[in-house]
């Protein structure tokens, strides 16, 4: 790549630790004199209320098993838990664009206010506009064909990782298969065909904010090396500081070590298939937590505090976003500790590009890297609890 293009991308990546850059047209910045300033202190008032309650209500789903047998967990999360996530995923964006879209909605956005709320403000992809285009502009996998291929050369990358590093589990559950297509090459060819079709008629369209995704880019570097950096020393800490005591730990059941020495797991740096092949998976999930706790709760406490006024109250919408990511992984206090620190980190780049498959792409990395350095378990979750 010509220097004049790599320089700055590099110091965009670098601008990544050093300045904080909120985008005005996110949906995260009110508009100042729209409404009186008492109605906005109301309004981001429910935005927090909305966010503290919804995520007692998650917390209590999560946990109902604790208490409740079977059948009261069953009906539990029936009753409470499917109306939640029906709030929180369909009918949140569209009762705030309603009454406070004007708040939060640029003047050349107000005539799609739902549009925003829906898609691009979580840091979704656009269905309808990835399919169809709008005002003599192509559709959205047309004119952003350079980010889809770019997307499609990532995964499949994955894909590939995951193919030779699960070669042998591959074998063991499809083998009778490979002789219709061929061999087993020919099989692995065919399911990345079906993968990657999916993904371009299904996933990008809904996962993918394609409008800002070269944007994010930058991000995403940021995101990948900070992460490295942070999962590395974390493992530097659990040879020095824990395993020399790994036998004492066993007693302390929500901080013992598990698996092989920390030490011995460093040798993963040297396979890169080892963490695509699990990252590919990891990718998916990553979004679908992110989705959660950046585009739904990231978001309620962005507009619950003046983030564009000060780095303190930016700081408290970052904080309350990764509590919440933390808690949601009692009792691991090692999972806790890590996700409260990464979701930190990436909560303020989301801020920047409101770009959720770009978060979720990178937590994958993160998730992937540090189940692979770390001697931690990482269930969560009333099953943790000890004695069950």
């Amino acid at each position: 790549m010509p220097a004049t293009d790599t320089v700055p991308f590099l110091e965009g990546v670098k601008r990544c630790f050093t300045r904080i850059e909120l985008p005005n047209d996110a949906g995260l910045i009110a508009r100042r004199g729209v409404v009186p300033e008492d109605r906005l202190k109301s309004i981001r008032r429910a935005y927090f209320l909305e966010a503290v309650i919804f995520f007692l209500v998650t917390l209590s789903v999560v946990w109902c098993e604790y208490w409740l047998d079977k059948s009261g967990t069953k009906l539990f999360r029936g009753v409470v838990g499917v109306p939640a996530v029906l709030w929180m995923f369909i009918l949140s964006p569209i009762v705030h664009s309603r009454t406070d879209g004007p708040v939060f909605l640029q003047p050349h956005q107000q005539w799609n206010a739902l549009g925003w709320y829906f898609w691009e403000f979580r840091g979704l992809g656009n269905p309808l506009r990835y399919y169809v285009g709008r005002d003599g502009q192509p559709p959205l996998m047309i004119k952003h064909w350079r980010c889809v291929a770019a997307v499609m050369a990532a995964m499949t990358l994955l894909y590939v990782s995951a193919a030779f590093n699960f070669s042998k589990e591959i074998d063991e559950r499809y083998a009778s298969h490979y002789a219709s297509f061929g061999g087993k090459l020919g099989f692995i060819l065919f399911l990345l065909c079906v993968i990657d079709l999916a993904w371009f008629f299904i996933a990008i369209p809904f996962m993918v904010r394609l409008d800002n995704f070269a944007n994010s880019v930058r991000f995403i570097a940021a995101f990948l090396i900070g992460v490295l950096v942070f999962v590395v020393l974390f493992n530097l800490f659990f040879q020095f500081a824990l395993e020399p005591f790994r036998a004492s730990l066993e007693n302390w059941h929500y901080i013992r070590l598990r698996g092989e020495p920390s030490a011995e797991r460093l040798h993963v740096l040297l396979q890169p298939l080892k963490i695509g092949g699990q990252w590919s998976g990891y990718v998916t999930w990553g979004w679908v937590q992110q989705f959660i706790f950046a585009s739904y709760f990231g978001v309620l406490f962005g507009r619950a505090f003046p983030v564009e006024r000060s780095r303190a109250d930016l700081m408290k919408a970052v904080l309350c976003t990764s509590a919440c990511f933390s808690l949601i992984h009692l009792p691991n206090v090692w999972l806790m500790v890590f996700t409260f620190t990464g979701g930190i980190f990436g909560t303020i780049l989301f801020y920047q590009m409101f770009n959720l498959f770009a978060i979720g792409f990178s937590h994958g990395f993160g998730g992937s890297l540090l189940n692979q350095l770390t001697p931690i378990n990482f269930s969560v979750g009333a099953g943790q609890m000890r004695g069950r």
